[in-house]
């Protein structure tokens, strides 16, 4: 067995140098109207919309913010995107954008005092007197738009047009979505007289991004309808989630001497240094033996004061022991392993519980995005300066717009983020289950054909699948019934991105697949069942016998995840959030049945989509948790954690202009040249890089286009070709790089798994490479530079000047007992060496 040997943390070996982005391709422009015919039509919509909101608005309270306006809905033409641009000003206010069908609508909100500046541009249209190069004022604009009508309440639904109330009467728990005011202590004025005016009820928490604050009002949308003409800062409306319900079902064996057994041989520690398994469940249960020696009522909370830590199992009293079954499989892994060994072993972490579900039924409806990130917080304040791995196996339905953020995931996002606080966080999500299982012979349609649940969608997160290795059935009651999953294959309650609405912009989830068991299909073809003897073993929700209960599904696998993340940042307690989530994703590989699944794919499919539809059912595949925390003599991992400032203002910038891209960074690999040198040169090495860095959200639903991408800034990262010089590898990328002479890229880049299209999504960018040894040797030099988001346009606060952290993790693999790599870096990265870059 190979050696373990510390991951290399490379801290002098990146160089900064100016960079702006390659030329963007021309658009192709905006098709021409008949100029007079569609000028008139939209003069006369948005003066009938003004004189239609005008006689509303008679006999109505003064408006409830200091915002007074009106709201209208412009429509464009099918697969032509409007001007997002030319209506988000000083005149006009985008406050969202939604697709239906092919037809963008965009909802603007126009200041009182800028009525006249929307009529003012389409009259400049339509005199000829204005026309510049040939073409009338404003056509850009003009042109695109369809029509406009006065707004509604229905023109601030952001979910799916199917998920609108049907009955205008009834009331549902709805999130209105409102654009900050500028002192955000009139919130609770605006809650009350809301309240008051429409008879809603406004719940009292509220959550609070960049721009945006989102409210829960349990209304109907007649009453809502009021609110249009009342303020100002509405933006969108969507339905409030619920959590889904969980699976899990009880052992009846007595498992006490199993439990004494385990106890035996672990061996104890009074410190565990400051790494904690934090579970965001149902309670766990501190006084279950197993749980005891990790976690007490001091490391454990609850969201409700009057809510208990755990629920104590005495019927018919309420009981719900998913947290503790979360629990003793992020402690132990799965029981079946751990008790079947007979050597010591030590955990490394302890284990801390965050109730965000009540004793009975389901919450009342609330943000869940402010239970979670508030529940969690009373845990940092009672006990600071820990590394937390937060676990949530708690998913709600989807989005009717299935991947789109939602408030949940946006605040997780931002809390993971650390944009409040300057805390980084590892936040760990289930995929989410499958309602029923299909008899089914081969079930990876139905996993690709269920979406993946709220907030699991989360871009900082990681989003945990499933897989299955249990493939053996030795329970004589399933006597002719056979495994759904074979070995090593997607487990059939798993959930994918391959069917989300909003996937061109998505990340692919999940990030990767744990085992979360199997499903069994009966002998006529007809049944499933997910029995035990596939299922993983776990502790019980009990104090007393039964100890032991199976678990399961994506639960199971999100918590098998946070054992391996424990145990990582146990390992490496200095090592940023940020690496920890690249390295457990970073060791990740699809196990032989799913290159199989590849290889099918292929027959009706190109090899780009083949790839896609793998990411977005199995992600990265399966972590290997020795690669993720160890390296060996011929598996080298280098690691540069940095920072980076993605915008910057040019000198004589004036106040209005948008910031610019600013630097990028050159990353001298130090490679072990020599060693690889002594390897034949067609021998066959292999080349991986993950980029890890967290965004800011912008979950406001203003067509994620430009200034209005989800994300705050993103990164990417490119590697020097073989047969490329430093300077063609510069220019290639950075256009401050060039001189007259490059005419394109040297070398050539095959090679890649995904290559740098597919491996560009989210916030986490991974991809390996395979090639000769003589093809690596020459690799030796990586760039990490900036793309656009919503810090380079929206300049309120100067989100623009701020840095960014990212984490790059680099593995260099060998063929085993063939050369020592690792010594020779090692020794190169120990003495300091550092190398300069001419730019």
């Amino acid at each position: 067995m190979a050696e373990r040997k510390r991951h290399l943390l490379v801290k002098r070996h990146s160089f900064s140098e100016p960079f702006s982005n390659r030329s963007p391709v021309p658009s192709k422009g905006v098709p021409s109207r008949q100029r007079e015919q569609h000028g008139r039509q939209l003069l006369e919509n948005i003066r009938n919309s003004f004189i239609e909101h005008d006689q509303k608005r008679q006999n109505q309270q003064n408006f409830l913010d200091e915002n007074p306006g009106i709201y209208i809905e412009i429509k464009g033409y099918p697969n032509q995107p409007l001007p997002l641009e030319k209506l988000d000003n000083r005149d006009f206010d985008l406050r969202q954008v939604r697709l239906d069908g092919e037809i963008e609508a965009a909802l603007v909100f126009i200041p009182e005092n800028r009525r006249n500046a929307f009529t003012r541009k389409i009259e400049k249209y339509l005199d000829p007197r204005k026309d510049a190069r040939g073409k009338p004022g404003n056509q850009a604009l003009v042109d695109s738009i369809e029509s406009v009508r006065l707004a509604n309440i229905r023109s601030f639904w952001t979910d799916a047009a199917s998920a609108f109330p049907r009955d205008h009467n009834q009331r549902n728990w709805l999130e209105l979505w409102l654009k900050a005011p500028n002192q955000l202590e009139s919130i609770p004025t605006i809650k009350a007289q809301l309240a008051e005016i429409t008879n809603a009820t406004i719940s009292s928490h509220q959550l609070n991004f960049f721009d945006t604050t989102v409210l829960l009002a349990h209304a109907s949308t007649a009453e809502l309808e009021r609110a249009v003409t009342l303020f100002g800062c509405l933006e969108e409306l969507r339905l409030a989630k619920q959590p889904a319900t969980f699976w899990g079902g009880l052992s009846n064996q007595d498992q006490q001497e199993w439990a004494d057994e385990l106890l035996n041989r672990l061996q104890p520690s009074d410190d565990f240094g400051v790494t904690s398994a934090t579970i965001l469940d149902s309670g766990v249960n501190h006084d279950h033996p197993l749980l005891r020696p990790f976690t007490d009522g001091q490391k454990s909370t609850v969201w409700a004061p009057m809510w208990p830590k755990y629920d104590f199992y005495n019927p018919p009293a309420p009981y719900e022991p998913h947290g503790s079954l979360q629990a003793g499989l992020a402690i132990y892994g799965d029981l079946r392993d751990t008790l079947a060994s007979p050597h010591p072993f030590s955990v490394p972490f302890d284990l801390e519980s965050a109730r965000i579900l009540p004793p009975a039924g389901g919450n009342q409806p609330d943000l869940y995005g402010a239970i979670t990130r508030g529940t969690a917080l009373k845990l940092e304040i009672d006990r600071p300066n820990r590394n937390r791995v937060y676990s949530l196996a708690v998913t709600a339905e989807p989005e009717p717009i299935t991947g789109q953020p939602s408030s949940w995931s946006a605040e997780i996002d931002s809390f993971t983020s650390g944009i409040e606080d300057d805390v980084r966080r590892i936040f760990l999500i289930s995929a989410g289950n499958a309602t029923a299982v299909q008899p089914t012979p081969d079930h990876w349609d139905q996993v690709s054909n269920t979406p993946i649940e709220d907030p699991a969608q989360a871009w900082n997160a990681v989003t945990v699948g499933a897989f299955t290795d249990n493939d053996v059935i030795d329970d004589p009651t399933f006597q002719g019934w056979t495994p759904l999953a074979s070995k090593g294959d997607v487990a059939p309650q798993s959930r994918s991105s391959l069917c989300w609405d909003w996937v061109d912009q998505a990340p692919f989830k999940p990030d990767f697949v744990m085992e979360g068991g199997n499903y069994l299909l009966s002998p006529n073809q007809t049944t499933t069942d997910a029995a035990d003897t596939v299922a993983l073993l776990t502790t019980s929700g009990r104090s007393t016998s039964p100890l032991f209960e199976y678990h399961g599904d994506t639960s199971a696998a999100c918590a098998l995840a946070t054992n391996y993340a424990a145990h990582l940042w146990a390992t490496y307690p200095d090592y940023w959030p940020e690496t920890i989530r690249g390295l457990l994703t970073h060791s990740a590989e699809w196990t032989e049945k799913m290159r199989s699944r590849f290889k099918s794919l292929l027959a009706n499919k190109s090899p780009a989509e083949a790839k896609a539809e793998m990411l977005r059912v199995v992600g990265n595949g399966v972590p290997n948790l020795g690669k993720a925390i160890s390296s060996a003599n011929n598996y080298l991992t280098l690691i540069t954690e940095n920072y980076i400032q993605p915008f910057r203002k040019k000198d004589g910038a004036r106040p209005s202009d948008d910031p610019s891209l600013n630097e990028m960074h050159l990353v001298r690999l130090p490679w072990p040249r020599a060693k690889l040198a002594e390897l034949p040169p067609e021998t066959r090495v292999r080349l991986k890089v993950t980029l890890s860095y967290f965004i800011e959200p912008n979950p406001g639903r203003r067509g994620y286009r430009s200034k209005f991408r989800y994300q705050s800034f993103g990164l990417r990262f490119a590697v020097l070709r073989p047969q490329q010089s430093e300077p063609n590898f510069r220019a290639m990328i950075n256009d401050e790089a060039k001189d007259p002479s490059y005419d394109g890229p040297e070398g050539d880049d095959n090679g890649w798994q995904f290559g740098s299209r597919l491996r560009s999504r989210g916030s986490i960018h991974c991809d390996t490479w395979e090639g000769t040894a003589a093809d690596l040797a020459l690799r030796h030099t990586l760039a990490v530079y900036p793309v656009s988001g919503w810090w380079k346009y929206r300049k309120a606060k100067e989100r623009w000047r701020s840095s960014a952290r990212y984490s790059l993790i680099v593995s260099l693999e060998v063929p085993e007992n063939s050369v020592d790599i690792y010594s020779e870096v090692e020794n190169y990265v120990s003495v300091g060496a550092s190398t300069s870059v001419q730019v």
